[in-house]
Order: structure tokens, then C-alpha cells, then sequence
């Protein structure tokens, strides 16, 4: 009975610590930024050049635009373009933010990676 526990638990254990890779897309895309979010200081992608795999990969957003929620604006300009690897944001990646200004429905999406457009 003891080995039969032992050998359950090492299978919860094993299966419950994967690396959960859903919504990751492998690729980098092009993303031009758009405009900031004054209330959380992150920055407002659109896809030029992909926006119907992001759409579909990542799901539709108002105007093709798409909010970031790790991508300080302090570090960019609008309409500078970035290579971005991203994927959906899990539910404990938001934060709050104040809401001083105006406040945007888009779609939000974690950048994995930048690097700059070549």
C-alpha cells in the first residue's frame, strides 16, 4: 500500500509541473507600436503583416490592437517597430493599474521576447 501511495504521488508530481506552452506562438512577428497606456505604462501593439494569424492565434481585438502587459513605454517610441514572441496572459499576470486616463478594451498579450526590427 506505502509503494502505491509513493508511485501515485510521483505521478501527480510529475504531471502537475510541466511547462505549460498553450498560446505560445514559436515565431517571432512584427509589431509597430501604436500608442502607450497611460494607466498601466505599457505599450499598444498592432501586426501589419500578420494581423490575421495574431487574430486567430491569439484572438480578436478592437481595431487589431492589442495591449501589452510587461512592455514599459518608457523604453519605446510610437510607431517604432519591434520583432515580438508572445502569447495570451495568464489570469495572475494582470495588474492593477491606476485610472487617471483613458482606459482601453484591447486584447491583452504577454511578450515572451523582443528584439529590435531589422
Amino acid at each position: 500500500m506505502k509503494k502505491l501511495i509513493i508511485a501515485l504521488c510521483v505521478v501527480l508530481l510529475a504531471n502537475g509541473c510541466n511547462d505549460d506552452k498553450e498560446g505560445v506562438l514559436e515565431k517571432y512577428f512584427v509589431a509597430e507600436i501604436v500608442s502607450f497606456d497611460m494607466n498601466c505604462q505599457t505599450c499598444i501593439l498592432k501586426f501589419p503583416n500578420d494581423s490575421i494569424t495574431i487574430k486567430h492565434e491569439i484572438g480578436i481585438s478592437r481595431n487589431n490592437y492589442y495591449q501589452t502587459v510587461n512592455m514599459a513605454k518608457d523604453t519605446f517610441e510610437i510607431s517604432q517597430k519591434v520583432m515580438v514572441k508572445l502569447r495570451n496572459t495568464k489570469d495572475n499576470e494582470l495588474s492593477a493599474c491606476i485610472t487617471l486616463h483613458p482606459s482601453y478594451d484591447y486584447k491583452n498579450v504577454f511578450i515572451i521576447d523582443f528584439k529590435p526590427y531589422e
